[in-house]
């Protein structure tokens, strides 16, 4: 908050609050009375977002975790890049580890920095941090509500890129730690697999049978081979989930 109010002390601050019982919205108002804070329920990351982005009032529209730092010029970056390709819908940077390396986001997605010298079209970019116009919402909307924590992202990109807009990966680099916020329970290993599936199923219903039976596969090889306990017990409900056949309601749903 503070790299933020010293670097963009014009702009409309929002955070969203999902039932925290730590003290940090009193903390939060104490020191930056000129937050705007929202206490919402616990309903999951996406709902969460979609409060926030529904109480903006200004033109460009950034969406940000906690555990980003920014750094002066970073959102800069990405508004230049909208205004460059006005077919883009949303912009993210290109996020480093605390150890100063790319931050990972799967095999499949390791060529998007290749060569990565100008804003690049891509497939989706990480929740992170993703920067978009007010008029842009009220063509692609927000993010989906089902998605309860992770792949809300690649969603909300797959929706963009279906309704005619671009996503652009941006080669500037911002600094996020990364899970520093996920708590260490067995329900988030499960509701990424959940969000998975529940994103092939409406997507690519070809590939989601085999999705299906790759996802029981990989479950069933972890819960014999994995050393961790609190794993085990994730990939052991990804088991039950698979065979109940219910992708609609999140392990984490309150």
């Amino acid at each position: 908050m503070r790299r933020i109010e010293a670097y963009y002390p014009e702009a409309e601050k929002i955070v969203v609050d999902t039932d925290s019982k730590d003290g940090s919205v009193e903390w939060v108002r104490q020191h930056h009375p000129n937050v705007k804070v929202l206490q919402v329920s616990n309903r999951g990351y996406a709902f969460a977002v979609n409060q926030g982005l529904e109480n903006a009032t200004r033109h460009w529209i950034v969406e940000m975790n906690s555990d980003i730092y920014l750094e002066k010029g970073d959102l800069e970056a990405l508004q230049i890049a909208l205004c460059n390709n006005p077919r883009a819908a949303l912009a993210a940077p290109t996020l480093l580890t605390a150890r100063g390396t790319i931050q990972s986001h799967g095999l499949f997605y390791a060529p998007y920095y290749w060569n990565l010298l100008q804003p690049r079209a891509v497939s989706w970019v990480s929740g992170a941090l993703i920067m978009t116009r007010k008029t842009t919402l009220a063509s692609i909307g927000g993010m989906d509500e089902r998605f309860f924590f992770y792949n809300e992202d690649i969603e909300w990109c797959t929706r963009a890129r279906r309704k005619g807009w671009q996503v652009l990966l941006v080669p500037r680099r911002v600094l996020h730690l990364g899970g520093s916020s996920t708590p260490k329970d067995p329900r988030f290993i499960a509701e990424g697999y959940r969000g998975g599936l529940l994103f092939t199923r409406d997507y690519y219903p070809s590939l989601h049978g085999l999705h299906q039976k790759a996802v029981w596969l990989e479950a069933h090889l972890r819960l014999h081979l994995d050393p961790s306990p609190l794993r085990r017990e994730g990939y052991r409900q990804i088991l039950k989930m698979l065979k109940e056949g219910n992708l609609e309601v999140s392990l984490l749903t309150p």
